[in-house]
């Protein structure tokens, strides 16, 4: 114990004498280099190293609030232990084990940047390699240092760096592979990714016309049985006109054909007939000599002559006393504007079809109303979505090593 005291009174002697002769002090070196040079023994058996003052928080806790001051700014010291004591005043920093600096008002823990690792990934606004971090632009292996080609292919790059640009980091599954890519940038939106709603709607309404136009026609009507067309109105013919016949009128029974009028002749024409006329002989005798008295008659003809237009007045009746048919072929003319009067039903006892070809005319304006279901376009133009979100632009590095 004495050998102890003796010593540090040495020390502290030679501190002083030491300090008030050039205002440095070294320990094992005569000449010291700063105002505290320690320096080490350089032997095997010996710890070299400085040691700060080791508290725990318990210990430090008991010291109070008003020990450490302004004049205690820069004190270092080591907790070992945080287990007891408190956490607040100058303490409230205290989180763990380590080294602390008093800065005035608080202890503040001392921090360490994190030393870089092989296979560490950073984003960077450095725009290039620096200092061992190197860039992810997909660059090939053998294009790197002979050094950190084998850091990289340690990594498991085989032939390229991963390429990062344009891209985001993403963690991976339990079924994924490390430096596998996936993901789009676009997207486009296919019948499968709308929401299940139908765009079929009802719509009523006027589709309004404002000048004359006409509306084309096309079609075949179909009918499928037996039916009938009700006819009632006049078609109207606006000027003279003729009629074409060209077929048979038939006529199923016995009938007559009532005539009353007169043959006109417009010049000289003859008239042939016949008659009989009697005459008589009496030249002629029997066989006893004896005259006789002998009458015959005689078929004569011979040609009335008509020396001017003259006319026949007839008023009979033509009979008819069956079935039989009158041919028909010619116009019928007529000379004046006029109509022809319909009321009737045409039968028709089978199934057949009307074609339709033509154009129905529109002279002024007029609306054409409507009710029915349609299809609604939606217009699109098939664009491609954006699937990033806001961004800001930086460069993503590896570490591979100086």
């Amino acid at each position: 114990m004495k050998y102890k005291i003796l010593f540090l009174h040495i020390v502290l002697a030679y501190l002083s004498v030491n300090s008030l002769s050039v205002a440095q002090v070294g320990i094992n070196t005569p000449l010291p280099k700063s105002t505290l040079d320690v320096t080490a023994f350089n032997e095997v058996n010996v710890a070299d190293g400085i040691q700060a003052p080791r508290l725990t928080l318990l210990q430090l806790t008991a010291k109070g609030n008003s020990l450490y001051g302004a004049n205690q700014k820069s004190t270092i010291i080591y907790i070992t232990d945080i287990s007891g004591g408190n956490k607040t005043g100058q303490r409230v920093n205290i989180t763990k084990v380590g080294y602390y600096y008093f800065d005035g008002n608080v202890w503040q823990q001392f921090t360490f940047p994190n030393v870089a690792k092989l296979g560490d990934v950073i984003n960077s606004f450095a725009p290039s390699d620096y200092e061992g971090w190197y860039l992810l632009d997909g660059r090939a292996i053998t294009s790197l240092p002979a050094n950190i080609q084998q850091a990289a292919k340690n990594l498991g790059f085989a032939t390229t760096l991963p390429d990062a640009r344009d891209r985001v980091l993403k963690p991976k599954t339990g079924t994924e592979v490390i430096m596998s890519t996936g993901g789009i940038n676009d997207l486009a939106i296919s019948t499968a990714n709308l929401p299940n709603i139908n765009l079929v709607g009802t719509f009523n309404g006027s589709a309004a016309n404002n000048g004359a136009h006409t509306h084309a026609v096309s079609n075949t009507l179909a009918t499928g049985g037996d039916h009938s067309h009700i006819v009632t109105g006049t078609l109207a013919a606006g000027g003279a006109h003729a009629h074409g016949v060209s077929g048979t009128l038939a006529s199923g029974g016995g009938h007559t054909h009532g005539t009353s009028g007169t043959l006109a002749s417009a010049g000289n024409h003859r008239h042939t007939g016949e008659n009989i006329q009697v005459i008589n002989d009496v030249d002629r005798g029997d066989s006893r000599g004896t005259a006789a008295l002998y009458n015959y008659n005689a078929l004569t003809r011979h040609n009335t002559s008509s020396a001017g237009a003259h006319t026949h007045t007839l008023s009979a009746t033509l009979t008819s006393g069956g079935g039989h048919t009158h041919p028909v072929t010619g116009t019928l003319a007529s000379a004046d504007a006029h109509a022809h009067a319909i009321a009737a039903t045409l039968a028709n006892n089978g199934a057949h079809t009307h074609a339709i070809s033509g154009t129905l005319v529109s002279v002024g304006a007029h609306t054409h109303t409507f009710s029915a279901n349609t299809t609604i376009p939606l217009g699109g133009a098939g664009k491609l979505l954006n699937n990033r979100p806001a961004y800001v632009v930086v460069n993503t590095f590896i570490y591979l090593g100086k």
